[in-house]
C-alpha cells in the first residue's frame, strides 16, 4: 500500500477516513490548517503537516511521495454565505491546488462534493442556490478537466446530510450534535427541518478509502442519499435507542431536493453497503460511549 495525503484529515469526515485508510493498510499524511492530532483514534499514527490549502506550494510539498490524495478540506454552507470570496478561495482554488499537485504523477484524487450542487426543485440537474453548492459544482467540472487535460482520475462524492460520531460543523451538523448530546444527556437543536437523506459518515469514509485502494477510472461523481426520512423520524429513533428526548427541530428545510436517489456504485469500488438510520445511530452511540469511557479511564 502507499502513503495517502488527506487534506482536512482531523475534521469530522477526515478522522473516520483516516481510520478507514489505516485499516486498508495505507500510511497517512494529513494536511490541515489547524490540525488536532489528539483527535486521532488510538493506535493510528499519521504524519501531520500544518498548512493552508489555498497555498499551492504547501499542497505540492505535502503531496510529494504520496500515492493518492483524499481532499476533504473546505468551508461549509454558512461560512461560504458569510464570506463568498473566501469560500471560493478555499473550496475552489484549494481544490485546484490539489489537482495541480496530483497532475505530475497522475495521482488519484477522491474528494467531497455535496448534494448541495442540486437546487431545491430539481433532483436530476445540478442547479445550486448556495455559494457552497456552486463552489462544489465548479470543483466537479475542474475534476473532469484535469482528467481530459492531464489524465488525473478522480472520485467525487455528493453525500446529503452526513452524520455520525465526532465533532461536525455547519448547518447539517444537527443530527451528529443531537447524537452526542443524547450521550451527555444534554438538550440540542437541529437547525433545519423536512426530509433529507441521512448518510452515515463511515459509509463516506469507506468509499473514499476504496478509491485509494482500487484503481480509479475516469472522473466519477456519485450522489449518496443514504436513507431518506424526516427529521422527526430520526429524532424518534434516537430517543428510542437512548431514552433521551430533549432534541428540538427548528428552521426551514435545506435548499436541496428532499428525495434524492443514490447513484449506482461502480464495481471497481467494491461492495459499498448503505448504513440505515437505525444501525447508524446505534454504531455512532457505541463509538461515543467507548470514547467517553476511555476519557474517564485517563482521568
Amino acid at each position: 500500500m502507499s502513503r495517502i495525503l488527506v487534506t482536512g484529515g482531523t475534521g469530522f469526515v477526515g478522522l473516520r477516513t483516516v481510520e478507514a485508510l489505516h485499516g486498508a493498510g495505507h500510511d497517512i499524511r494529513i494536511l490541515d490548517l489547524a490540525p488536532r492530532p489528539e483527535r486521532l483514534p488510538r493506535g493510528i499514527a499519521a504524519e501531520i503537516v500544518t498548512g493552508d490549502i489555498t497555498d499551492a506550494a504547501t499542497v505540492a510539498a505535502a503531496a510529494r511521495d504520496c500515492g493518492g490524495i483524499v481532499h476533504l478540506a473546505g468551508l461549509m454552507t454558512l461560512d461560504c454565505a458569510r464570506a463568498p470570496v473566501l469560500g471560493a478561495r478555499v473550496n475552489l482554488i484549494g481544490s485546484l491546488n490539489v489537482f495541480e499537485a496530483a497532475k505530475a504523477r497522475r495521482l488519484p484524487v477522491a474528494y467531497l462534493s455535496s448534494a448541495g450542487v442540486f437546487g431545491p426543485q430539481d433532483a436530476r440537474h445540478p442547479q445550486p442556490t448556495t455559494i457552497y453548492g456552486a463552489t462544489k459544482l465548479a470543483v466537479e467540472g475542474a475534476a473532469r478537466a484535469f482528467l481530459v487535460d492531464h489524465g488525473v482520475p478522480s472520485l467525487g462524492l455528493r453525500p446529503y446530510v452526513v452524520y455520525g460520531p465526532g465533532i461536525s460543523a455547519g448547518i447539517a451538523a444537527g443530527p451528529s450534535i443531537a447524537i452526542a448530546a443524547s450521550v451527555r444527556r444534554e438538550p440540542a437543536v437541529i437547525r433545519f427541518s423536512g426530509r433529507v437523506g441521512f448518510v452515515h459518515v463511515d459509509d463516506v469514509a469507506r468509499m473514499l478509502a476504496a478509491a485509494m485502494t482500487a484503481p480509479l477510472d475516469g472522473a466519477t461523481v456519485l450522489t449518496m442519499s443514504g436513507e431518506t426520512a424526516g427529521l422527526e423520524a430520526f429524532v424518534s429513533e434516537l430517543g428510542r435507542q437512548t431514552g433521551w428526548t430533549d432534541i428540538a427541530i427548528e428552521g426551514p428545510p435545506l435548499r436541496i431536493p428532499a428525495d434524492l436517489q443514490s447513484d449506482p456504485v461502480p464495481s471497481f469500488l467494491g461492495a459499498q453497503p448503505v448504513t440505515g438510520i437505525e444501525a447508524g445511530i446505534r454504531q455512532s452511540l457505541a463509538v461515543l460511549k467507548t470514547a467517553a469511557g476511555q476519557e474517564k479511564s485517563n482521568v
